[in-house]
């Protein structure tokens, strides 16, 4: 009994010494306009992602990407849980995500590292430094 007192001396000690490092931060309420760009109001997207158009309508997006090689099935349902997309085809996730963006942003940040302590600065990133070290 003395032994599970003690544990339990630990693990109350361990939250405890956690929860002096937790800071109370307020709610970000997001601005009126972007609450106002983050909701459906275009009836034309709607219309365009219909149930009836349902799989061909993420077509349009999976053409945002640069393809190796172009997929033959959008989506192969003949083994559900286990869908699968864009069936055949394949790219490079790393041109796609780093690459392409190098002309136009080579020097904008393409991450940003929030550290823990919040006292150390956060660290930026840029697409032609994610290049370099890839």
């Amino acid at each position: 009994m003395a032994d599970l007192q003690a544990s339990e001396i630990a693990v109350a000690a361990t939250e405890a010494q956690i929860a002096v490092h937790w800071k109370e931060e307020d709610y970000p309420y997001p601005s009126p306009k972007f609450i106002g760009q983050a909701n459906l109001t275009d009836p034309a997207v709607v219309e365009r992602f219909s149930e009836n158009d349902f799989p061909e309508c993420y077509r349009e997006y999976a053409d945002m990407l640069t393809w190796d090689k172009y997929w033959e099935n959008t989506l192969d349902a003949s083994n559900p849980p286990f869908w699968k997309w864009f069936v055949g085809g394949k790219l490079n996730v790393c041109y796609n995500c780093v690459d392409r963006h190098l002309p136009k942003y080579k020097n904008k940040a393409a991450l940003i590292c929030v550290p823990e302590p919040e006292s150390q600065a956060p660290v930026a990133i840029t697409y032609q430094e994610l290049a370099k070290d890839i």
